[in-house]
């Protein structure tokens, strides 16, 4: 028995670190490329979304990875970090393809729709991710689910004036990739239901009582002939 928890609470444990390996690589990225940018004279920003313009194509891959300035990378970099281990703990292996699809579903979205200029940042992602676990928590209602999006609900549930460019004046917010970025993680959400931790199934644990009741009947009822032949 102690053997079965020592091995569960290690498996929890590589959980844990394994989760953290891809958005800490992608934050890498992100950082190797910003301080690259800044030694070099082209402008990355021409590298990201421009909406309804065939160079702007690339910036669906490429956005993401671009950030303006330093406050503007550091304050990604955390949501990133904290949201991506939550889509990597609870998914595991399926969180890369959810990653990618809200990555590029929703850059294809703001390529489309967004305003003229350039759109960079990882921004759109960090909005689809946060919006998928917190639809996936109120479709399936797993206690794990709901824990961690009540954890980044208080964490960064003011990413959501991030929808309205009035509450920043001053600022160049790109409202529409945090929109598309919400739409991409709430379809994903959806897309993705049956993977990922479930809600236990509470027909199946009932059978599951009733047939170690239908045992144990069994048992008592060959148990009944033994004590009279050894009466």
């Amino acid at each position: 028995m102690i053997d079965d928890t020592s091995k569960h609470l290690q498996s929890d444990k590589k959980d844990l670190v394994r989760a953290f390996i891809f958005p800490l690589s992608f934050v890498a990225l992100m950082w190797i490329i910003f301080i690259i940018g800044k030694h070099i004279r082209f402008d990355l920003g021409l590298l990201g979304i421009h909406p309804l313009h065939a160079k702007g194509l690339i910036g669906i891959i490429c956005a993401p990875l671009i950030h303006l300035d330093f406050d503007h990378i550091f304050s990604n970099t955390t949501s990133l970090v904290v949201i991506g281990f939550g889509l990597f703990y609870l998914y595991k292996r399926k969180a890369v393809f959810i990653f990618f699809f809200i990555y590029l579903l929703s850059g294809f979205w703001g390529w489309f729709f967004a305003r003229g200029g350039y759109h960079i940042g990882a921004s759109g992602l960090i909005y689809g991710m946060f919006f998928f676990l917190i639809s996936s928590a109120l479709l399936k209602r797993e206690r794990r689910t709901i824990a961690f999006s009540l954890i980044i609900t208080f964490l960064y549930g003011a990413i959501i004036w991030g929808f309205f460019p009035d509450f920043f004046p001053g600022k160049n917010i790109s409202w529409e990739i945090h929109t598309t970025g919400a739409l991409a993680g709430i379809i994903a959400a959806f897309y993705f239901k049956k993977d990922g931790p479930q809600r236990p199934d509470p027909f199946a644990e009932e059978e599951d009582r009733e047939e170690d009741e239908d045992d144990n009947d069994e048992n008592a009822y060959w148990k009944i002939p033994d004590t009279k032949n050894n009466t």
